[in-house]
């Protein structure tokens, strides 16, 4: 059974992977409408997102109209102040899309490519509910359970597909491609997230992994301009870059941010996917260290050749950059656990440490009986305030 499973998601890749390899992506820039209504939307603004960012607003009823020259095919996201819906859009469709903002699972698709946005509505519905459960079990299986229950869930996936087209036709060549893609990047998403997690979970054991484990890289095409219009293979690509950075043992010593910068041009090539990548890399260190950012921004000034990246995230990094590490903290007011308000120039002179936490982040609980325990040493010292 296990071979079956392996063969079929084999043959359902060659299949759409070379019946439309000769299919072009690219168009001459076309006129392109999606217009709708979002009932109850949290913000007046929707985006529609491919390998740039097209805004539009939403009127008081939730009513919107985007007209924009396309010039790719794929299956772009549109962005409803937070809840995100997969349109797949060939330039020259005319999308109409009606749905509540509370339950966007639920949104109707007419005109251009109906058939395709409704299925993709019950195929990311799908990929949510078939996914890891509980997250512990899944991914503290051993290699061979692991992979196979990987291969189950990618059955399960095509097989939908299939059902599908069965019942309602089949669906656009191109979609075919990318859907048969993003099942693919799925899977090697999970397959790349089970050493961290396991090691997450069991930090006590060790996991070895076999030679072989890495090979379901030998089936991924991963420097294609279509890849930026599969859903998950912006995740992909993040994982990815990490995974091949990880492996390389040069220039260990070297900080990992400026590592997997210039891993990028070595494992990628096509001009756009890596202007992406570098967006998406550069982006998401600001997001969790403005310090690790400004370690590679001067190198992300030069590899970045999309201007529109390059202004967003030059301008996102110049609003975090007064809190790089060695500028003065900005001061602001508290109230103490006493009742007391204060404000951090008050402190001035003082070493003080900030911890921000919640009460439903687990790593944060776990930390907590450390910080009593700092709390108790250093709780008579007066030049230090936590």
């Amino acid at each position: 059974m296990k071979y079956f499973i392996r063969i079929s998601v084999l043959l359902f890749f060659i299949f759409h992977h070379f019946g439309c390899k000769n299919k072009s992506h690219s168009y001459k820039p076309t006129t392109t409408i999606i217009e709708g209504q979002i009932t109850s939307p949290e913000g007046p603004v929707v985006s529609l997102k491919g390998i740039n960012e097209i805004k539009s607003t939403l009127d008081q009823a939730g009513k919107f109209f985007i007209q924009a020259e396309l010039d790719q095919s794929g299956i772009y996201t549109l962005d409803f102040a937070g809840q995100l819906l997969h349109v797949f859009i060939i330039p020259g469709d005319r999308i109409q899309i009606t749905g509540d903002y509370r339950n966007i699972g639920g949104a109707i698709f007419k005109g251009s490519h109906s058939l395709e946005n409704k299925y993709l509505l019950q195929y990311h519905k799908l990929i949510e509910t078939s996914g890891p459960q509980d997250y512990e079990a899944f991914f503290t299986q051993n290699e061979s359970d692991f992979l196979t229950a990987v291969d189950d869930r990618n059955q399960l996936l095509i097989n939908d597909i299939q059902e599908f087209q069965k019942k309602n036709g089949p669906f656009d060549a191109i979609f075919g491609e990318l859907l048969s893609n993003d099942v693919v990047f799925e899977a090697a998403n999970m397959k790349m997230n089970y050493p961290e997690y396991f090691q997450y979970f069991k930090p006590d054991s060790v996991l070895v992994l076999s030679d072989t484990y890495d090979s379901f890289f030998q089936n991924l095409d991963t420097d294609l301009e279509a890849n930026l219009f599969v859903p998950s293979f912006a995740e992909f690509s993040a994982l990815y870059l990490e995974f091949k950075t990880k492996q390389d043992t040069v220039n260990t010593d070297t900080p990992l941010i400026i590592r997997k910068m210039e891993h990028v041009s070595q494992l990628f090539n096509e001009v756009k996917v890596k202007n992406f990548i570098y967006h998406r890399l550069f982006s998401s260190t600001i997001d969790q260290s403005i310090n690790d950012a400004s370690l590679i921004i001067d190198n992300y000034r030069k590899l970045q050749t999309n201007p529109v990246y390059l202004e967003e995230d030059i301008n996102t990094y110049n609003s975090w950059s007064h809190l790089i590490k060695g500028k003065n903290a900005p001061d602001f007011t508290y109230v103490t656990v006493k009742g007391k308000k204060t404000g951090l120039s008050d402190l001035k002179g003082k070493v003080v440490y900030i911890d921000v936490w919640a009460t439903w982040c687990g790593p944060c609980l776990r930390e907590i009986p450390s910080l009593e325990k700092l709390e108790e040493r250093y709780k008579d010292d007066a030049n230090i305030v936590l």
